[in-house]
Order: structure tokens, then sequence, then C-alpha cells
């Protein structure tokens, strides 16, 4: 069974987000969630774990946020890490 997410416009750039958000904005209607990462509910929309630390590959170039995917950035640009 295929399971969609919900998307919803950013109120930062005005592209379609996951239901979690940007980042940049994230959106507080989505919380807890469980990190993909580390497996512990997270109150917190831009919460960072040590075992996301690796993952970071995107910074924002609007607010200077990090993010392992571009998807969760409004304005991604790859970071160049190998």
């Amino acid at each position: 069974m295929v399971e969609y997410v919900k998307t919803f416009p950013c109120e930062g750039c005005g592209k379609q987000a996951s239901g979690r958000g940007h980042l940049c904005h994230p959106n507080k209607d989505a919380l807890p969630f469980d990190c993909e990462y580390c497996a512990k509910s997270v109150d917190e929309a831009r919460h960072v774990c040590t075992e996301m630390i690796d993952k970071i590959e995107y910074v924002c170039k609007k607010c200077g946020r990090l993010a392992a995917y571009s998807s969760l950035l409004c304005e991604p640009e790859d970071i160049g890490r190998e």
C-alpha cells in the first residue's frame, strides 16, 4: 500500500512542502513526529540529533538552516561534502 504525504504551500517560498513543512518555515500542526534517524518522538520541528549530523548535505541560501534533503529547505544549496 502506498502512503501519500499531505503537502501544503510553504509560507516562506510558496513551493509545495511536506506535512512537516520546510525547516525554514515548519508546520507546527504536524508535531510531534517520529525522527527517521533516532526514532524518537519529537516536539521540535527543527530537531537535529547525532544520527542526523553525518547526513546533512544542504544549507538554505535564505536562512542558513541545514538539512539532509534538499526538499526540506526553501532555497537549498549543496554544501559539497564528500
